[in-house]
């Protein structure tokens, strides 16, 4: 059984999907999800290594739980132009809380691959 994610895996898997994204492995080179774990390691170090289905499967339950916090935040964008956004993520993130009846804890992760 595989262990846990912890936000710490959980930041750095979304930061190496973001170097990824920036610098895509050539043609041949094993695909996204190999830069990501090769990115991945070298973030966390390779005692701390996970596999490409355990990334890939990882991102894709942080990317749905991030798009909807991002609507959250879309919303609060348009309706309040004037604050900051620091300001807007914070309204985001009660009205989040109010809405989903439970926090957001992904902000990291949110801010690092920005959907």
């Amino acid at each position: 059984m595989a262990a846990s994610w912890i936000d710490v895996e959980d930041i750095a898997m979304c930061e190496a999907w973001e170097q990824a994204m920036i610098d895509p492995p050539p043609r041949g080179q094993g695909g996204l999800w190999v830069r990501v774990q090769q990115n991945f390691a070298k973030l966390r170090g390779p005692e701390h290594n996970r596999t490409v289905d355990a990334l890939s499967s990882r991102f894709r339950v942080l990317r749905l739980e991030c798009e909807r916090f991002y609507q959250y935040f879309k919303k609060v964008e348009t309706e309040m132009p004037d604050l900051g956004e620091d300001d807007q993520k914070e309204v985001a993130l009660i009205n989040y809380r109010h809405e989903e009846r439970y926090d957001f804890k992904h902000v990291s992760e949110w801010e690092a691959i920005r959907i």
